[in-house]
């Protein structure tokens, strides 16, 4: 990826979030950042990203139930899940 990358993290955890945030803008990357799906979805709305990191186990709605909706509206930017889950 290239230094003009945009991507976007999603996670309800702020430590998580902003340490990939750090990681990755150190790395040369635009980095926008969302606690939650419906953050998410309004960012969408204005943005256009080329990697969205998305953590599966959020309180609400969940990181696959807004990869399902994404997909639904038609976008196919490539998306990283995180999880805990065992």
């Amino acid at each position: 990826m290239s230094a003009e990358t945009h991507l976007l993290i999603v996670d309800d955890d702020d430590r998580i979030r902003e340490l990939l945030k750090q990681y990755l803008t150190r790395e040369g990357h635009a980095v926008t950042t969302a606690s939650d799906a419906v953050a998410a979805r309004k960012l969408f709305q204005h943005f256009s990203f080329d990697l969205a990191i998305l953590d599966i186990m959020m309180p609400g709605e969940d990181g696959l139930s807004l990869l399902q909706a994404l997909r639904a509206d038609g976008d196919t930017s490539p998306v990283l899940l995180l999880t805990a889950r065992g």
